[in-house]
């Protein structure tokens, strides 16, 4: 008989529960006509705004193409606005119009929502050493040839400086 694997398992529940975590978003957010990618376009661009559609890919972690016609959408719905940076005429920056923070907002409580069902009933103690365990599990991955210390250390301040599910 095989012994139990906590680890496998572990790794196997982090991975079901953010599917899960993000399905639920997903069915919340439904009603604002937003595809996932230009929701999180949005959210990225409300933590790092003036970023680049190259940087934002990154983030996203889909390809450029996505990234341009989300942006392109968004563009055209009057969401977001590009703009030519002055240093360097070929860069384009990326920045929400007015008319995107109600949608923030209501992403925002979408989101609280969501994290509401996920963590019902996690005490505030469980709650952090749960976060801690977490950003232990993330910072392994500095260790290997894919991921940098620069890029979990960015992933986790820009995570914490806004709401997101």
């Amino acid at each position: 008989m095989k012994s139990t694997n906590h680890l496998q398992i572990a790794a196997s529940i982090l991975a079901d529960t953010s599917r899960i975590l993000r399905m639920d978003f997903r069915r919340r957010a439904q009603h604002l006509n937003l595809t996932q990618p230009q929701w999180q376009t949005l959210l990225n661009l409300s933590r790092e705004p003036g970023i680049n559609q190259a940087n934002l890919a990154e983030q996203l972690d889909v390809n450029p193409v996505t990234v341009a016609q989300s942006v392109d959408r968004l563009v055209k719905a009057g969401l977001v606005l590009r703009e030519r940076r002055q240093q360097d005429r070929r860069a384009v920056s990326l920045f929400l119009t007015s008319k995107a923070e109600p949608l923030l907002e209501e992403l925002n409580v979408i989101a609280a929502e969501t994290r509401a069902v996920a963590f019902a009933g996690f005490s505030a103690a469980e709650a952090q050493l749960f976060e801690e365990l977490l950003l232990r599990v993330k910072m392994n991955f500095c260790n290997t040839d894919n991921t940098t210390k620069a890029d979990v250390k960015a992933s986790a301040s820009a995570r914490s400086s806004k709401e997101d599910v």
